[in-house]
């Protein structure tokens, strides 16, 4: 637990706590997230935020904002005709 303390004291302290492979490793979280990276992006994006608090912020902030638009979206009544154009645009594509 000390370890943790001085870690997030450093990197809050810090002048400036920006991260040289944020927007790398938020693309990459947004992949994961989707489903759509490799076991190597995976393993890449765990290493780094275990280490980053910024991006593990990121992954935080990402990963919340889609169970919140999946918990909204549930409910939802969508006419099958909006569902059948978007798939149309999807296979276009």
């Amino acid at each position: 637990m000390g370890k943790l303390i001085r870690w997030v004291g450093r990197t809050f302290n810090s002048k400036d706590n920006r991260c040289s492979e944020e927007e790398h490793c938020l693309e990459l979280v947004r992949l994961m997230l989707d489903d759509e990276s490799t076991e190597d992006d995976n393993a890449y994006v765990l290493r780094h935020i275990d280490g980053c608090y910024r991006c593990y912020d990121n992954f935080d902030v990402e990963n919340a904002i889609r169970e919140v638009v999946k918990q909204k979206s549930n409910n939802l009544k969508i006419p099958h005709e909006v569902v059948s154009e978007i798939r149309e645009k999807i296979e276009v594509h």
